[in-house]
């Protein structure tokens, strides 16, 4: 504590200030998310042959006013329209149609909380009779249908609750309205604090993205669905609402979920913390007037800025915002609610921390440096990224593996051929767990020996790998802090770990439920039972047991490497708006380019060792190769986002480049060639479809 208060005494001015709001608008976004606060509003179901308007009238007990009165307009057809209530209980609400209107159909009157469903106050054969406008049977199934009166001037009903509504519930909205203005009034306070005096080519390109991340999340429809499986993601964070802790799979409150997808499956089987952090959070984007998918979308747009901040925060090098600059795709993905964001933010965090060359952890693994204040933050910033990591999605815990691979090469200073035994017992593990006994029958049992030579061999290798460093005193208590690090890391995720384990414990076992939730309910197509009787021809699920051949997935009509391939450099919706042939060439070829010239300059200049440059390719095959195999022994899914890790893998190559001149102004003509092309395409095939 001595030593940490020195520290901070020695700090300048701007960052105790920083510190100090940092500190608060953590503080206050605990507040926000913990305590109770709901603001609720009144849904009234309309049909109608034209659209029209509405004003309701809210009476708190005194008659109606205008004062206490709202207009909102409703389309053709069905509309839901929502009305917020006024401070105070409304007992009664009277509803004014426009005289004008010919006929309007009233199916129920509700009330719903944010991301609650609707209690429903007033049903269709519950309504009163209204003042010029007369009930009629005109054959509308589920409402009551009013005819307004020739000649009518002021047509209304009078619709008691069954009880009094309050217009929140939990603390008071005076107190919540404050936290709220206090905790962004902090946070922005610290960001400008952070980057007064951090001019840089490629944060400002980042910056652009964070807007277009925002504009897309903002404007793209949320009437229906329009992004992969938003409405199934969306379910899964709204069974967080009413809880903290990971679900049981067979709980009644994920029926909903599992209704929600085709497939009768969710996303909650597996550890996916971003649905409770989502959820929670969506509470202070609701108060910018956002409904639940806003606010859910709003999340990922604010984990790309609190990426951006967190790498200015570090000081990351340079070359380390490339990655997020060379597809669209990785835009796209922050720019609706998912589960790939979040891995993803937090892995580009870590790597940064951890493998910046100049970096206070790479420094402190070493035993450059001896612990302060500013590493104490490196630190905590390291373990709950990877912590979190861990419990997010399974394609990114290869990311996993090539961070501490790395963070172990390069503190150790580990040769080349260390690097490849590595990679080579990573590869076939990965590949093995996820398709070892049909790549064996595949190619037959040879393929068993020979990756058990290779096995055998980097085994030795690693062996005197292990000798070396054993008898070094150094590199010894560098691998003891790397493994504390990691320790403490997985403290961050063992509550969530324990807790899914304990409740999905026992019985058939997790993976048991999950198959057994799939087939009750899954749309009779979609059900186990009749996706494996299917041929190959009618389902794309598990191929391999139906007789396809491996290489058949890269031959038309599956050609998994073009889908992969379009969708890693961009598509958008449920994979139906594409760039063109010559812009996916285009773009992917000079992103290539930019990597290999990264690689390869780095190589002669010496700022990148080889074994970094293998552990990063190594890491990349596993990935890809794991999503190969994964559409060919489950479920045919050849989609970019899946292998969106890859990016994250190259950071190290592209970390160095803006270290002299000469490569920063060739790598930002190069990356500036990049952005404008992803720009095109975001702009040009993402906008005009989906907003």
């Amino acid at each position: 504590m001595t030593m940490l208060l020195s520290e901070i005494a020695r700090m300048p001015i701007r960052r105790k200030v920083q510190g100090a709001f940092l500190v608060l608008s953590a503080l206050l976004l605990l507040t926000l998310v913990s305590v109770p606060f709901s603001r609720n509003a009144i849904i009234i179901d309309v049909q109608s042959e034209s659209p029209g308007k509405l004003q309701v009238y809210f009476d708190q007990g005194t008659g109606p006013t205008e004062a206490l009165s709202l207009h909102r307009r409703y389309t053709s057809g069905f509309s839901r329209v929502e009305f917020p209530l006024p401070p105070g209980e409304t007992q009664a609400v009277r509803i004014d149609p426009e005289a004008s209107a010919r006929e309007i159909t009233l199916s129920g009157i509700g009330v719903r909380g944010f991301s609650r469903p609707i209690e429903w106050l007033a049903l269709a054969d519950q309504l009163p009779a209204g003042h010029e406008m007369d009930a009629i049977d005109n054959g509308t199934p589920g409402g009551t249908t009013f005819a307004i009166a020739e000649g009518a001037t002021d047509p209304q009903i009078t619709v008691p609750l069954i009880h009094p509504v309050a217009s929140h519930e939990g603390i008071s909205e005076k107190a919540w309205s404050r936290l709220w203005i206090f905790f962004w009034a902090s946070v922005l306070i610290a960001i400008a604090l952070q980057f007064v005096r951090r001019p840089l080519p490629t944060l400002g390109l980042s910056l652009i993205v964070l807007g277009l991340c925002a504009a897309m999340a903002l404007m793209s429809f949320t009437q229906h669905s329009v992004h992969p499986d938003e409405l199934l993601h969306d379910a899964d964070a709204s069974y967080f609402q009413r809880h903290w802790t990971p679900p049981a799979l067979d709980a009644p409150d994920l029926v909903t979920s599992y209704k929600s997808s085709p497939y009768g499956v969710s996303y909650l089987v597996e550890w996916n913390v971003v649905y409770l952090l989502a959820a929670k959070s969506s509470r202070v984007f609701s108060e910018l007037g956002a409904s639940a998918i806003l606010s859910y979308r709003m999340f990922n747009v604010a984990l790309f800025g609190l990426m951006l901040a967190a790498l200015v925060y570090i000081r990351a090098p340079r070359g380390s915002f490339i990655p997020l600059l060379l597809t669209p795709q990785l835009w796209y993905v922050f720019s609706y609610f998912n589960g790939d964001a979040l891995p993803f933010a937090v892995a580009m965090i870590a790597t940064t921390v951890a493998l910046s060359p100049n970096g206070r952890l790479a420094a402190f693994i070493s035993g450059k440096t001896q612990l302060d204040w500013p590493l104490i933050a490196h630190s905590l910033l390291f373990v709950t990224c990877f912590g979190l990591l861990i419990i997010s999605k399974k394609n990114y815990w290869p990311v996993a593996v090539f961070i501490v691979v790395s963070m172990a090469a390069m503190a150790l200073r580990s040769r080349a051929r260390v690097a490849l035994a590595l990679m080579a017992l990573f590869i076939v593990a990965v590949w093995g767990n996820t398709a070892g006994a049909a790549l064996v029958k595949e190619f037959g049992s040879h393929l068993a020996w020979v990756s058990l030579a290779v096995v055998l061999a980097a085994l030795i290798a690693c062996l005197l790998e292990a000798w070396r460093v054993l008898k070094d005193v150094l590199l010894r208590r560098a691998l003891l802090r790397i493994g504390a690090l990691l320790c403490l890391s997985l403290l961050v995720a063992l509550p969530w770990i324990t807790v899914d384990m304990l409740k999905n414990s026992g019985g058939p076992g997790k993976i048991a439920v999950a198959e057994q939730m799939r087939e009750r309910y899954a749309e009779p197509a979609f059900k186990i039972s009749a996706a494996n009787a299917m041929s190959v021809q009618q389902s794309s699920f598990k191929l391999q047991a139906k007789g396809m051949p491996m290489a058949a997935l890269l031959d038309a009509p599956k050609e998994w490497h073009v889908g992969t391939f379009r969708s890693f450099f961009g598509a958008y919706g449920y994979m139906e708006y594409f760039n063109s042939e010559a812009g996916y060439r285009f773009i992917g070829c000079l992103a290539l380019a930019t990597l290999l010239l990264a690689m390869i300059w780095g190589q002669l200049t010496g700022r990148l060792t080889a074994s970094q440059s293998i552990i990063s390719v190594g890491c990349a095959t596993a990935l890809v190769g794991a999503s190969f195999l994964h559409s060919w022994t489950y479920d045919f899914q050849p989609q970019g986002r899946y292998v969106l890790g890859i990016l994250i893998m190259a950071v190290p190559i592209f970390q160095w480049v803006g270290e002299s001149d000469r490569s920063r102004v060739v790598f930002t003509a190069l990356v500036l060639c990049v952005a404008v092309t992803s720009l095109y395409s975001y702009v040009t095939f993402g906008f005009p479809y989906l907003t």
